[in-house]
């Protein structure tokens, strides 16, 4: 065996003690660029060092170099999906899983799948066959990495709806940079064998123009240089890996649900990587009291901060300038990034500017503005009417009754009162009959109360008015009692109402509270990082402090803290409970209300519960060992 063939061995032996395998990713400024061809080169090389290789897919365009360069490898045919009558082609994974082979040569990473396939994006095809155990080898375009989408598009005037989350290629084993300078790029083209007859010159003159390829190079490598994955010395080899950029930054984006927030974030993350920096994404929601639906955009928007490696966190506050720029100064994040208000003039002068109250109170901290681009075309998966939250439905039984009521029990207390019409009076009468209407709201909401308010003013009218026993009235007096009844009745059920149906909306909030506590109980019993959880406590809650404490021989040891305040003891928590053994988790909070002290005791609680269960289950084992 040649030593070529020895180093391939080698290599096939050691991705098999590998649980997930390595992503090798070629980069090009612009199609044409030779990636395809580099791709299937590597794979040729690999199948000469001994390793099992095999095509899954690949576009060669009719090249010939490249069709050459395919013949001499294995390929697995390709999955045929039908979709609105017509037969379309895709990766096969089933059929990879089945064969399993050491590599897999996968063109065009950023593909959208044909519906029907078994993912929506060819790069979640890709991460399966890693999750595998199996070495991808892929490519794609610099206009195709989600955090320059806009830059590009910016730049080539055309919009690039098929993307690949950053995290994808930046986590990559290997990324090998195809730097072919634009001289060469437009010398190729021009040469032919590249489009069809007859394009070349139009493509020339567009995308392939020599400004705007060097300007697509100057993108691709300010993103590997942010990332520290262009290489300046010879290429890697497959085996080797860079060591992740120390994260010491943080840059902190407002994400307020407006259409314009994805463009927003992937400037941010722009920032966020050309200082190595975390990126933290913020909502604040505005609290009024009631439960009302997220914006219609954020969900996609929360989507796309995970798949730039950011996270996220959802505040409350009054004054969102002065909330964000808070949460800000809590992370120690230097930089704070706003997309451009849509608000009118009329709005600004009634609420004030977000952005002027940010800018004025921002101190060391950096302010980004972000402008809005007009006439920018939504993307469809993100476009939706704000829907609205969902009503709740009081019992049949309850809202029977409610209708009954409506009828009988204003016309029976306006009757009842009857021999104490000389000393009542109308408004006296009026103001029995106000508590039929807040019984009947209670029990079954505001339209039985309407009914109720209608069915008290008649009644009212026959039996208390002038003249008596008739609906006329002589008296512009109590013209003015009646509807002045009618509204504060109409306005009162209506109140009582919204409370109603917003205590059952809060009771329904704090059971599902409960739960996520007991989740997050069951997940902190064994946290894997510990740093990152207590940190995700102390923002859930709003503590001043949480500190997890080891006991050693010397005493208590501070294993993970966070916040302004640092315990050194169990003793000086405000709250404190075990989660393993010789560990204690203790918290300090000045700041809680009512409700998150419940909601904290309740989630201390559940602790302690996994604790124990964690406890029980270990003796457990135990006794069936010695058994």
């Amino acid at each position: 065996m040649n030593t070529t063939q020895a180093a391939g061995v080698q290599a096939v032996g050691s991705r098999m003690s590998r649980t997930r395998g390595r992503l090798h990713v070629y980069l090009a400024v612009a199609p044409a660029a030779g990636k395809t061809y580099a791709m299937l080169a590597e794979g040729r090389r690999l199948v000469v060092a001994g390793a099992d290789v095999v095509v899954g897919l690949a576009e060669t365009h009719g090249r010939t170099d490249t069709d050459a360069m395919l013949r001499t490898l294995d390929q697995i045919p390709l999955r045929q999906v039908t979709y609105r009558g017509k037969t379309f082609v895709e990766l096969d994974v089933d059929a990879l899983l089945a064969r399993r082979p050491a590599v897999v040569l996968v063109d065009e990473l950023a593909h959208t799948c044909v519906p029907g396939s078994r993912h929506e994006k060819r790069w979640e095809d890709v991460e399966e066959l890693l999750d595998a155990g199996i070495d991808v080898i892929t490519c794609l375009n610099v206009q195709h990495l989600d955090s320059l989408n806009d830059a590009v598009e910016g730049l080539t005037r055309a919009a690039q709806a098929e993307t690949v989350p950053d995290t994808v290629v930046a986590c990559a084993d290997r990324v090998d940079f195809l730097d072919i300078t634009p001289e060469r790029l437009r010398s190729r083209i021009s040469g032919g064998g590249v489009f069809e007859p007859g394009s070349a010159e139009a493509a020339l003159g567009g995308f392939y123009s020599a400004d705007r390829l060097a300007l697509l190079r100057e993108l691709a490598t300010g993103w590997l240089g942010e990332r520290g994955l262009l290489k300046t010395a010879p290429p890697a080899t497959p085996n080797s890996t860079a060591a992740p950029p120390v994260t010491t930054d943080r840059v902190v984006v407002a994400l307020t649900g407006a259409p314009e927030g994805r463009h927003v974030l992937r400037r941010a993350a722009q920032i966020a990587a050309s200082v190595r920096a975390e990126l933290i994404g913020v909502h604040v929601r505005e609290p009024s009291g009631l439960i009302e639906a997220e914006p219609a955009w954020l969900d996609s928007q929360r989507r796309l901060l995970s798949e730039l490696g950011g996270r996220y966190t959802a505040l409350a506050g009054i004054d969102v300038a002065t909330t964000v720029l808070d949460f800000a100064r809590t992370e120690n994040a230097r930089q704070l990034v706003l997309g451009a208000t849509r608000r009118s003039r009329l709005k600004e002068l009634l609420h004030g500017s977000v952005i002027n109250k940010a800018v004025r109170a921002a101190g060391p901290i950096e302010v980004h503005v972000i402008p809005s681009r007009a006439g920018r075309r939504m993307e469809p998966a993100t476009l939706g009417a704000r829907t609205r939250p969902r009503r709740v439905e009081l019992p049949g039984p309850r809202r029977l009754a409610a209708w009954v009521l409506a009828v009988i029990a204003p016309v029976v207390v306006t009757v009842g009162l009857v021999p104490l019409r000389s000393s009542l009076g109308l408004t006296g009468a009026l103001m029995c009959a106000l508590v039929t209407v807040v019984g009947v709201a209670l029990l079954g909401g505001t339209r039985p109360a309407l009914v109720a308010t209608g069915v008290a003013v008649l009644a009212s009218d026959f039996f208390y008015t002038e003249p008596l026993y008739s609906l006329r009235i002589g008296n512009s007096t109590d013209v003015v009692a009646l509807l002045t009844f009618g509204v504060v009745a109409v306005a009162v059920g209506g109140l009582v109402d919204l409370l109603t149906r917003q205590g059952v909306r809060v009771a329904r909030a704090n059971a599902e509270a409960e739960d996520l506590a007991r989740l997050a109980a069951d997940s902190l019993s064994a946290p894997g990082r510990l740093a990152e959880t207590v940190a995700s406590i102390r923002r859930t809650f709003d503590l001043d402090g949480v500190t997890l404490l080891r006991r050693s021989s010397g005493g208590w040891e501070v294993e993970a803290a966070v916040g302004e305040t640092r315990l050194e003891h169990p003793d000086e928590a405000a709250y404190s409970v075990e989660i393993a053994r010789e560990r204690v988790l203790c918290l300090v909070g000045t700041r809680l209300t009512d409700q998150e002290a419940t909601l904290l005791r309740v989630f201390l609680a559940q602790l302690r519960l996994a604790r124990e269960r964690a406890v029980l289950h270990a003796l457990a084992h135990e006794q069936k060992d010695r058994s």
